[in-house]
């Protein structure tokens, strides 16, 4: 059985070539053979035609008598023969498929299916990288730049709080590597500190109210302000602090001062008494003790006040004056309080600033002149001639080159008198001035000055004892 091309029949082979492309043959050709053709091994090689693809299709053969054609052996029957060549082109391009799996091209990456966002090839087969604003595979972020301190790092790392790095452009102002708070750096990446509102417990803080003022009740450090803290806190209405809250020491528990006169008795300061005042004479004295007879003060009702409540010192354990006698046995003294134990001056007279004082030569007391002013007394009128005894005690600072006058005065209104200069005036010395009187005569003044006009030092007269003594 004989075989024929497929799609043409030989009667029609040379009218179908003209017309038709063959089949399976992407590119036809009609080719026309001449004495100058050959045709080796079933292809035909045709002069001037040296670019035509070819095909696998065999050219017009003849079949033997086995039925079967015979290779490259035709039967020549004198007339031109025609064959048809088909030939295929096997360099035809296919176009480049992003997403096929294949990179190609300008493709960057191909993984097919798995292209696109957050993977490690976009849609458009390029490849996922830090910057392109895509977050891919081992990106922590990717805010479409490379530059840092913004929230995302150059790398497409996550800028946070806590990571060790100061992001000022995410307002940070501190990263300790951690977002603990009270550490100094807070959990929002902010320093802490005293005065931000916020108690840090961790940096010793036990107040904070927004500032560093003192005495607002929470100090320049951040330390609560209170009673008993050592730090005067007017605000907080204290008038004192010691460090503690022990009343009677000056300062109460509640940190107000604690005086004489505050109306509280502190024990604790000294005080047996507190009416409120400082003043004298009403039963509390100026220093918050018990107004009474024997403190050593002269109040109202009292003539004198020797410190004591002992009879026969010249001060009465009710505070009157004693008329006592500094003078022996069956003697009698022509003067009262010649010894000032009352306490006070009288009968004694003055012309001036003349004090009683506890710096005595005996006894309590002794009279004191700052200046040149006397002190006086006068009595009954008494023969000189009965005198045992005339004398007193002064005490001067010779170092001010003192100077000292002493007068007495007779019944018939004469006197007498003795000037004592500083050679006869350091410390205290007693003068006799019963030689000095006219024993013709009777007594019935005594007289004795301070002085002014000395050195320096303060002019300072001080007088005590005197004795004008008759026998009984």
């Amino acid at each position: 059985m004989k075989h024929f091309a497929r799609c043409a029949t030989p009667a029609l082979a040379t009218a179908l070539l003209l017309a038709l492309p063959a089949c399976g043959d992407a590119v036809a050709t009609t080719d026309t053979l001449d004495p100058s053709s050959t045709t080796t091994g079933g292809s035909s090689t045709e002069p001037g035609t040296t670019d035509a693809p070819t095909t696998g299709a065999p050219t017009t053969t003849s079949d033997t008598d086995d039925g079967t054609a015979s290779d490259g052996d035709s039967s020549t029957t004198g007339e031109p023969s025609t064959s048809t060549t088909t030939t295929t082109d096997d360099t035809t391009t296919s176009p480049i498929e992003c997403g096929d799996g294949l990179v190609e091209g300008a493709e960057e990456c191909d993984d097919g299916p798995d292209n696109g966002p957050g993977q490690a090839c976009l849609a458009g087969c390029l490849l996922n990288v830090c910057g392109d604003g895509d977050q891919g595979p081992g990106e922590g972020c990717d805010d479409g730049n490379t530059e840092g301190r913004d929230g995302c790092s150059a790398e497409c790392v996550s800028e946070l709080c806590g990571d060790g790095v100061v992001q000022a452009g995410l307002g940070e102002v501190c990263d300790d590597g951690n977002t603990d708070p009270d550490d100094g750096c807070s959990a929002a990446c902010l320093l802490e500190a005293c005065g931000d509102g916020v108690v840090q417990v961790g940096l010793g803080e036990t107040c904070d109210d927004g500032n560093t003022d003192p005495d607002d009740g929470c100090s320049a450090t951040c330390v609560l302000e209170s009673c008993g803290d050592g730090v005067l806190t007017m605000e907080l209405g204290e008038t004192c602090d010691d460090g503690n809250t022990v009343s009677e020491d000056g300062c109460s528990e509640t940190c107000a001062i604690e005086a004489c006169g505050d109306g509280v008795v502190q024990a604790g300061l000294g005080e047996t008494c507190d009416d409120g005042n400082t003043d004298a004479d009403d039963g509390c004295g100026p220093t918050c003790e018990v107004e009474a007879c024997g403190d050593g003060v002269v109040q109202a009702g009292e003539d004198c006040d020797d410190g004591n409540a002992v009879a026969n010192d010249g001060c009465s354990p009710t505070c009157e004056v004693e008329v006592l006698s500094l003078c022996g046995p069956g003697q009698i003294s022509l003067l009262v309080n010649e010894g000032f134990e009352s306490g006070a001056l009288a009968p004694w007279t003055t012309n001036g600033g003349v004090t009683v004082t506890m710096n005595p030569h005996d006894g309590v007391w002794a009279a004191e002149a700052t200046n040149n002013w006397y002190v006086q007394q006068t009595f009954a009128a008494t023969p000189v001639a009965q005198l045992v005894s005339a004398d007193f005690w002064t005490w001067h600072d010779a170092a001010d080159n003192p100077a000292m006058y002493v007068e007495w005065g007779y019944a018939d209104n004469t006197t007498g008198n003795k000037l004592y200069f500083n050679e006869q005036l350091s410390g205290w010395v007693l003068h006799d001035i019963l030689p000095l009187l006219d024993p013709n005569k009777s007594l019935v003044r005594l007289q004795v000055w301070g002085y002014n006009g000395g050195q320096a030092l303060p002019d300072i007269t001080r007088f005590d004892s005197f004795r004008l003594c008759r026998n009984l």
